[in-house]
């Protein structure tokens, strides 16, 4: 089944796949992602959420948590912005 992603990611140094596992677990234990996939050459992580979805925020940190940094989160599907109410 292939992935249908909501958004991307940007990781710098995410270059190997071991790189993952901290951040696969931080968004897993949201269960809030259908599925999560990872790009190593483009440093890219791919997010398909369920239902509902995870603030720009919030992901910044379960990245961060992994030792790592979000440089830039693009949204894939037009209309799945977080509303501007909540923005930090």
């Amino acid at each position: 089944m292939k992935i249908d992603p909501d958004v991307e990611l940007k990781i710098p140094g995410l270059v190997c796949p071991s790189c993952a596992i901290g951040i696969k677990s931080g968004f897993k234990k949201t269960h809030l992602v259908k599925k999560i996939e990872f790009n190593t050459k483009k440093q890219i992580c791919l997010i398909e959420f369920t239902s509902v979805q995870i603030h720009p925020t919030k992901m910044r940190k379960i990245v961060k948590d992994a030792g790592y940094r979000v440089t830039s989160i693009k949204w894939l599907k037009k209309g799945n912005k977080p509303n501007r109410y909540n923005k930090p």
